[in-house]
């Protein structure tokens, strides 16, 4: 029985509240008929605003006293009335006078005032949540409420044109009382929460423009190998062969910071005491015997006692770590030509390696390097400089923004502060679109830089066509290198290489410049031409060291899809930054470790020939210092070759050959390289380059050509 009679109880509540809301509404509903016919009848009417505020209030209004009393007991409100009157210019004119109202709420009509107040906003949530609006959120509501606006002041204008003009007649009069009544609808509509349906919207008829034709892929790719021909057309015709290269000085690199030494040395002192001391607590009598301070890392040299095993030192790594209080301790063990164990343990403060500094430090050992680049200091401070020719290639992986793209950086700003053009030639894959763009106006670049992958694969198969045409020039000149090959002399070059022609004679190039390929994302083009890329990156890997062309190669996803066993297998020199797990840093090094470092330039470099791996700090390159470099070797004659400009991807040469109908019709050489064949009665890929003065691989492809076509 208490159960039920509570559901009555509530029952019985809704139906009495559900009465009074319809009762309200009629009587609002009598007042709206009441107020129309008093508007027709001549009765002044209160502005759109008033009526509005006075909601269910009665109006007693007196035009002799200029007092306008709102009699609404339950709202308790009083409102004081005054009238200014005017000078006698805006009496002559006509002009009405200006009323102003001043509301004096109390207490208890508060919440009334909130109520009015989110209407006016137009917010349909109720309760109290609380919303926060950002300026974001203000323009929007600005821009929606301007139709509302419009509505009501334009509502307020008839009202009180009604009032000056209440003897006009009764046309106006009925014109007045009807946009009050539509002012005042859709006022008690949005106040009572009632939606109005959406109108429906007039869609004009769209005059039928012309179709807009785009051009194609393949015809903007060929205006910019125009526009890139153009360039190079001009720049001959100006007779810009020799390009004249000077070196950039070392005052465009910023200097190395300055260093508290002292400081530095009651660090790795106290930090020497408290190594000893953990060893102790763990039962090992070791001692500390020397200690080498780099810019990042120093290495404590411990030497342990007679019988003290290895691996037991080996276990310590993460009890060391916390007893230092640094995020990680690295433990070589043994030294390479010592009978110490290495302990690597994090500075506090760490020291900037710059570029500049590593060059200054070499002391003339890069004039020995064919190819030198500046990696950075090692833990003892000493400079890591390594002559890319003899790796011959490199590969440099780590996660996001542990330093690779730095790294890259320094790499190709190295090669630009040693070499010239007429030395080192590059090619720049950037599939970022970003990182590289920066150089793209180096006199060493062969090619603008790389951004379309399929090109990027179209680029690696001219490059083994290139390396087989040098091997073939380097086994007529009986050399077995490029640097050997470009010590020979003219005249001697000649006696080996035999002419048949001067126009063979011409066509043999002199020098051999060095030819270095930069991929800044492995994965990209991984993913765009996986098996195509993988062949010409193992062929390059195994055979272009003799012929001068040396890879470098980049990834952030260093996982076996990436770096296949057998591409792994053939880059022998690998630099590792920061990466996300042990798995990664054994697909990079082979071992673990790479996990482990602290990031920001922190690296482990396996050099060639040895297993050992060598821990550094990369250099840090700024953005200012990389356009200081590039705009002091600038130009704009672009020395560009023009078989790379010349070259198109699989797509553009079956989209030709589709449009031709014939096999010839990939290559634009193909008739004249019949017109030779027939008149020479021999064909032969030597004789092609000699005659067309084109590359081997295109020669070759020639020749396979026409024997397709008999």
């Amino acid at each position: 029985m208490a159960l039920l009679d509570s559901h009555f109880a509530l029952a019985g509540s809704w139906i009495v509240a559900m009465s009074v809301l319809v009762a309200g509404m009629l009587l609002c509903t009598d007042y709206l008929m009441w107020r129309l016919a008093a508007g027709a009848t001549g009765v002044t009417v209160a502005s759109g605003a008033g009526l509005w505020r006075m909601g269910r209030r009665s109006v007693d209004r007196s035009q002799d006293a200029g007092t306008q009393s709102l009699g609404a007991e339950e709202d308790e409100a009083e409102y004081e009335y005054e009238y200014e009157e005017e000078d006698a210019d805006a009496e002559e004119e006509g002009e009405a006078g200006e009323y102003e109202y001043e509301y004096e709420y109390e207490e208890d009509d508060e919440e009334a005032d909130d109520v009015w107040d989110e209407d006016e906003e137009g917010a349909d949530e109720e309760g109290d949540a609380l919303t926060i609006r950002t300026p974001a959120s203000k323009s929007d509501a600005s821009e929606s409420t301007p139709a509302a606006d419009d509505e009501t002041s334009a509502a307020e204008g008839l009202i009180d044109e009604a009032q000056d003009e209440a003897l006009v007649g009764p046309a106006a009069l009925a014109a007045g009382a009807a946009a009050v009544a539509g002012g005042l609808k859709g006022k008690l509509t949005s106040a009572l929460g009632i939606k109005k349906p959406a109108e429906a919207a007039v869609e004009e008829p769209e005059s039928a423009a012309p179709p807009i034709k785009k051009p194609s892929a393949q015809a903007a790719k060929q205006a910019a190998r125009d526009e890139i021909m153009t360039q190079l057309e001009e720049a001959e015709s100006r007779g810009v062969e020799d390009f004249d290269y000077a070196l950039p000085p070392l005052d465009l690199l910023l200097p190395a910071d300055d260093v508290s030494y002292e400081e530095h040395e009651r660090e790795v002192r106290r930090k020497a005491r408290v190594l000893e001391k953990t060893f102790r607590n763990f039962g090992f009598n070791v001692k500390v015997v020397e200690i080498e301070t780099g810019p990042v890392i120093a290495q404590y040299e411990v030497q342990l006692e007679a019988g003290l095993r290895l691996s037991k030192i080996t276990g310590l790594a993460d009890d060391l770590a916390i007893a230092l209080r640094v995020p990680s301790v690295r433990i070589v063990a043994p030294i390479p030509g010592k009978n110490t164990v290495g302990i690597e343990v994090p500075n506090e403060h760490r020291q900037l390696v710059r570029l500049r500094q590593v060059i200054e430090e070499t002391n003339g050992q890069a004039k020995r390097m064919k190819i030198p680049i500046f990696l950075g200091q090692d833990v003892a401070g000493n400079p890591m400089a390594v002559d890319l020719a003899a790796l011959p290639h490199l590969l440099i992986a780590g996660r996001t923004g542990t330093g690779k793209s730095v790294c890259l950086n320094s790499i190709i700003v190295s090669i630009i502060m040693s070499r010239g053009p007429d030395e080192v030639r590059m090619l720049m894959i950037d599939p970022k679109m970003v990182e590289l763009s920066g150089y793209k106006k180096l006199p060493h670049l062969m090619h603008p830089v790389v951004t379309d992958m399929r090109k990027a694969e179209a680029i690696l198969a001219w490059a083994v066509d290139k390396m087989e045409e040098r091997y073939a020039l380097l086994a007529r000149a009986g050399v077995r290198h490029v640097s050997v090959y470009n010590q020979l002399s003219e005249a001697e070059l000649r006696d080996r290489v035999v002419p048949e022609s001067e126009t063979e004679w011409e066509q043999i190039p002199r020098n051999l410049p060095f030819i270095v390929i930069v991929a800044d994302e492995m994965a990209d083009l991984m993913m765009t031409a996986g098996k195509e890329v993988e062949q010409h990156i193992i062929r390059l890997a195994q055979k272009s060291r003799a012929v001068g062309i040396h890879l470098i190669l980049a990834t952030q996803k260093p996982t076996v899809d990436v770096i296949t066993g057998l591409i792994k297998s053939n880059l022998p020199a690998r630099i590792a930054f920061q990466v996300a797990s042990r798995t990664d840093s054994r697909v990079v090094l082979d071992e673990m470790g790479a996990d482990k470092l602290l990031g920001n330039g922190d690296m482990l470099f396996l050099s060639p020939g040895t297993s050992m791996l060598l821990r550094g700090q990369g250099t840090f390159l700024g953005d200012d210092e990389i356009t200081k470099v590039t705009d002091y070797v600038a130009t704009d004659s672009p020395q560009f070759a023009r078989e790379l400009i010349e070259l198109k991807t699989k797509e553009e040469e079956e989209q030709s050959s589709q449009s031709g109908g014939k096999l010839k019709n990939r290559d634009e050489m193909y008739e004249a390289a019949v017109d030779v064949v027939v008149r020479e009665r021999r064909g032969s890929v030597s004789l092609l380059q000699r005659c067309l003065g084109i590359g081997y691989g295109r020669a070759a492809r020639l020749i396979d050509y026409m024997a397709e076509d008999g």
